[in-house]
Parts: C-alpha cells; structure tokens; sequence
C-alpha cells in the first residue's frame, strides 16, 4: 500500500541503510543497497522494511545471502557476512509495544500529519481566529459610531419648509 506521505522517501529512517555501500571500505564495488534490491527486481523500500522487522541475526543472514545472488556479485558467504553486519547496522530499529500502542491512540489527523507540523497549524489557526475577530469586531464598532458619532445630527425633514414640493 502507498504511503499516503508524498515526501516521505526524503527522510524516511530507511535512508541510511538504503544508500549505504555495499562494498568493503576501500571501495572495490560501489553499489548501494537500493541499487542491489532494484537489480534484483524487489522494492527497495518494501524489502529494507522487512530486513528491519527481522532479528538482527536473521537480518545479517538473509542480506548476505542477498548479497551473494546479487548480479556481478564476486564475494563469497563468508566475505558478504561482515559487510551485511555492518550494514544491519544502520536500519531503524523495529517499534517497541509502548509505540504501537502510542501510535494506535492518536488521532486519524495525528497519523496523517507528522508531530511537529501541529505547532505552526495551530499558531496559523489561532492567527486566522485572531484576525477574523478583530475585524469583525472592528466593522461593528466602526458601523456603530458611524451613525450614531457626535457630527451626526438627527436630521428631520419639515414639510412646510421653503422648496418643499406640497
């Protein structure tokens, strides 16, 4: 199912893990792990979501194994095991029950919305109210003295006035 979070890939936790080398440190392949899992024809998305989900241990084994079946792979098991350490490493670390229960709890606006964007929602919110009551109360008050201010005086109009049309 899609992510209903348009810019979600551009700071999701699974970043660092995605587009870490999978190379040893002296830079003989230069491949990331996004690049591997799309060679492979898998989402690299979806499948670094399930490596996260995994126990450590059986996340190292199924990415070396991974790495091996990569296509234009020159390692072995044994050398592909300490790179898939390291790069286990970097994936977020799976949610605890105290957070899925946190995120059960919050409101359907709460999981559409990140955290951090209520604080300026609400001061925009209270800004809008702000400035439509002052207004309103403004065109009140202004509407009032208008007509009834100390210029103003009552004007009657005398039939048996001079120009008067009788």
């Amino acid at each position: 199912m899609a992510s209903p979070d348009l810019f979600a890939l551009g700071r999701s936790a699974l970043n660092p893990f995605l587009y870490a080398d999978i190379g040893p440190p002296d830079g003989a392949m230069t491949m990331t792990v996004a690049s591997m899992f799309g060679r492979r024809g898998e989402d690299p998305w979806d499948e670094a979501a399930r490596l996260a989900r995994l126990p450590p241990a059986a996340a190292v084994a199924s990415l070396a194994a991974m790495i091996v079946s990569a296509p234009d792979c020159c390692w072995t098991l044994a050398e592909a095991t300490p790179m898939a350490e390291r790069l286990v490493m970097l994936l977020p670390a799976p949610p605890s029950v105290a957070d899925r229960l946190a995120g059960a709890r919050r409101s359907p606006i709460e999981r559409l919305l990140p955290r951090w964007q209520f604080g300026p929602l609400a001061a925009i919110a209270l800004g809008l109210f702000v400035v439509v009551a002052v207004a309103f109360v403004w065109l009140t008050v202004a509407d009032t003295w208008g007509s009834h201010g100390h210029g103003d005086r009552m004007r009657t109009v005398d039939p048996f006035a001079r120009g008067s049309t009788r």
